[in-house]
Parts: C-alpha cells; sequence; structure tokens
C-alpha cells in the first residue's frame, strides 16, 4: 500500500515538474520552485556581474536565419601568376626541409648509435670548452 501511494505520488510529482514552464520556474513566487528549493533541487539566480551586463547587447539582436549562406571571403581569388608565385615559394620551403631532415639519421639508426654516439662527443672537445 505504502509503495503504491509513493509511486503515484512520484508521477504526480513529475506531472507537475513537465508541466510547468521555464518561465514559470524562474519565478520567485513559484510554489513548484519552492518545494524543488526545500529538496535542494532549485536555487535562486543572483544578478550577473557588472562585465556581464556591460558585454551584452543594448537591445536584443535581430533575427539570424539558420540557413544563410556564409559571407564572401575578404581577399579575391588569386589569378595564374600569383598562385604560381605562391607554390613556388611552397616548393622552396618544401626543398629546405628535406634538406634538414637529410641531416638527420632516422630515428631507428639513431637509437642503435646513440650509446656509440654518447662516447664518441665525451672524447672530443668542444668549441665551448676551449
Amino acid at each position: 500500500m505504502g509503495a503504491a501511494r509513493a509511486t503515484r505520488l512520484g508521477m504526480a510529482l513529475a506531472v507537475v515538474c513537465v508541466s510547468a514552464s521555464a518561465a514559470a520556474a524562474q519565478q520567485a513566487d513559484n510554489p513548484l520552485k519552492r518545494v524543488m528549493k526545500l529538496m535542494g533541487f532549485a536555487t535562486d539566480v543572483g544578478q550577473p556581474a557588472d562585465f556581464v551586463v556591460k558585454s551584452r547587447p543594448q537591445k536584443e539582436p535581430d533575427y539570424i536565419p539558420i540557413f544563410q549562406p556564409p559571407p564572401e571571403p575578404a581577399r579575391s581569388a588569386l589569378f595564374d601568376k600569383d598562385l604560381n608565385a605562391l607554390k613556388g615559394d611552397l616548393e622552396s620551403v618544401e626543398k629546405r626541409d628535406d634538406a634538414l631532415r637529410q641531416a638527420f639519421p632516422p630515428p631507428a639508426q639513431a637509437a642503435a648509435d646513440g650509446p656509440a654516439q654518447a662516447k664518441k662527443t665525451k672524447s672530443t672537445p668542444t668549441a665551448a670548452g676551449k
């Protein structure tokens, strides 16, 4: 008997919660909110900080359609001459970086030569040590 009554009470409370609107839930004199505050499920919303109030627009923003086309880019399209110059710049950077990568041994070889290379560098005097 007690379990059935608790179930009915729970269902009634759920129906009241679902039927209450969000705007009504924010009102301070709402009886549902008072009950929820007593149970620890609701709190009062405080005033926002000054910087938040200052950063908000003075009036409500206009309607922004969801499916509007994106804005056009600020830069114009590159022509053949500009595009070829850009490709040349990219290729020169790629060649420079490839040359830098070739100066270093592959990771597997570097790991295998690591201890031998460390002994070799300790025995040779450095320019900073002179």
